[in-house]
């Protein structure tokens, strides 16, 4: 069972070594205070998550992985990259709500390692799962999708501005001179509710 664990947990950071460059080319560095322990695989999860256990470095954390995500390459990549891009501007300790900005951003880039990897039958497969299973992340894929579509370094210019994703308020796209209809800001800024 050890071994096992162990066989994981460098499959996970084999992994993030090697997709790391390319989510920050994507979506900019994490914040300076963003510090990542490593990864902890468990049985008794359902979903990967950031977990944050010191109060006196709230943005320190690990990522806790479902040990059934081995079983399928995509959503072990996908789930790797998501927990990726939502570490380069971790909730914290206390936590925060995240708009659906941060969670079409954490799909955008999971679509894009899966495209890299696996093709566009994967990509095909995995946004139709979405869709049926877990519309309110399709939903925030597809905002995100149009906005990187406007402007492709958009997410790293509202990082410049707001360093913080979820921070990110409407005037930070005037600030970070992203022309995007209104309409659409307004979305991406709400509330994210899966």
């Amino acid at each position: 069972m050890a071994d096992t664990y162990s066989t994981e947990v460098n499959k996970l950071e084999k992994l993030r070594a090697a997709w790391l460059p390319a989510v920050e080319f994507l979506f900019g560095k994490a914040v300076a205070d963003a510090k990542f322990d490593g990864f902890e695989v468990s049985g008794g999860i359902a979903k990967p998550g950031a977990v944050f256990k010191h109060p006196d470095e709230p943005y320190r954390y690990n990522i806790q992985m479902p040990a059934r995500v081995f079983s399928n390459d995509v959503m072990l990549l996908a789930d790797v990259i998501q927990e990726m891009v939502r570490g380069q501007y971790p909730v914290g300790f206390d936590g925060a709500t995240t708009p659906a900005l941060c969670e079409g951003v954490a799909v955008f880039g999971a679509i894009t390692a899966i495209k890299q990897v696996f093709g566009e039958e994967s990509v095909d497969s995995y946004l139709n799962a979405l869709r049926e299973q877990a519309f309110p992340y399709y939903d925030a894929f597809s905002y995100v999708a149009v906005l990187l579509a406007e402007d492709p370094e958009a997410i790293k210019k509202l990082r410049e501005v707001q360093p913080f994703l979820y921070n990110v308020e409407r005037a930070d796209f005037d600030t970070a001179q992203i022309n995007i209809d209104r309409k659409i800001k307004d979305i991406l800024l709400l509330a994210f509710r899966a």
